[in-house]
């Protein structure tokens, strides 16, 4: 498996601008809010792993300026990482694995290990119980505008969790699909919509849903399409909007204001796997 990860200029789409170096491959990215040049990484090792772009080497090759003690970080590959709005420093993140932990985390303070910890759990333990089964985590939705406490978790069982981190416990709240409407298969996209916060989009298997935040189980779905899906998100500008991508390179732009049943327009961008989307306002 190849250990690079590229940062690009959208002006010059012919070679990368900048060449990071982990320890282990990346599964996961994300920029600072705080300062655009430090970049956060979750590494298929379970580590963290943090780079400063203007650290690096004169042909533009990044090693990390820290990283998380692999007996302290999680023991599968972390495949969502997030900062959190709730540092003013903008040092503390959160990360997500399928070892079915969510780990918070200060910059600061790598080497005492995670700040806090909440194990998914498929329900509620019982006191004098044995403790139910630990689900593995696949996505993870952190909006600070709808909630700077609460975490939307995908797992690999097709559910969706929502966690509440407050100063005295961290404890799920809300389980989503557990009884009726899961994905067949893992959650591999959550994002919370734009314009209306306590709505939020799944994709999974061969669909994706509509969820609110109040009901345990999907209030709107797309037909099953004939690929797998990898990944999907809102439209930053029209609020019925999202966008789609396809194991067999396409790309399917769903409007659910225009019609419900029927995918808007549908385009083939490529005729490798599409497996990520990320569209900026």
């Amino acid at each position: 498996m190849p250990k690079q990860s590229y940062i690009w200029n959208l002006n010059n789409p012919n070679r990368p601008e900048k060449t990071l170096d982990p320890t282990s491959p990346l599964c996961c990215l994300q920029f600072n809010f705080k300062n655009a040049d430090v970049i956060c990484g979750g590494a298929y090792n379970g580590s963290l792993q943090f780079f400063d772009m203007r650290k690096g080497s004169s042909s533009g090759v990044i090693k990390p300026i820290e990283t998380t003690l692999l007996e302290k970080s999680h023991h599968d590959p972390i495949y969502d990482v997030y900062w959190l709005a709730t540092s003013k420093a903008g040092t503390q993140a959160v990360s997500v694995s399928t070892d079915g932990r969510l780990l918070w985390w200060d910059q600061r303070n790598l080497a005492a290990g995670p700040t806090d910890e909440l194990l998914m759990y498929e329900s509620n333990p019982v006191p004098g119980q044995a403790n139910p089964k630990v689900i593995g985590c696949t996505s993870l939705e952190y909006n600070s505008e709808a909630s700077p406490m609460k975490y939307l978790v995908g797992c690999e069982n097709g559910g969706m969790m929502q966690a509440n981190r407050r100063k005295d416990k961290i404890e799920i709240n809300m389980r989503y699909g557990f009884e009726d409407g899961k994905h067949h298969g893992p959650v591999y996209a959550l994002q919370r919509n734009p314009f209306q916060l306590k709505y939020f989009l799944s994709v999974g298997d061969w669909s994706a849903k509509i969820w609110s935040e109040e009901l345990r189980q999907p209030i709107m779905q797309t037909r099953y399409h004939h690929s797998y899906l990898t990944d999907g998100c809102w439209s930053p500008q029209r609020c019925g909007l999202f966008y789609l991508t396809r194991m067999d390179g396409f790309l399917d732009v769903w409007d659910f204001f225009y019609r419900q049943n029927e995918v808007a327009y549908s385009v083939k961008v490529s005729d490798a796997v599409l497996t990520s989307i990320n569209v900026q306002n």
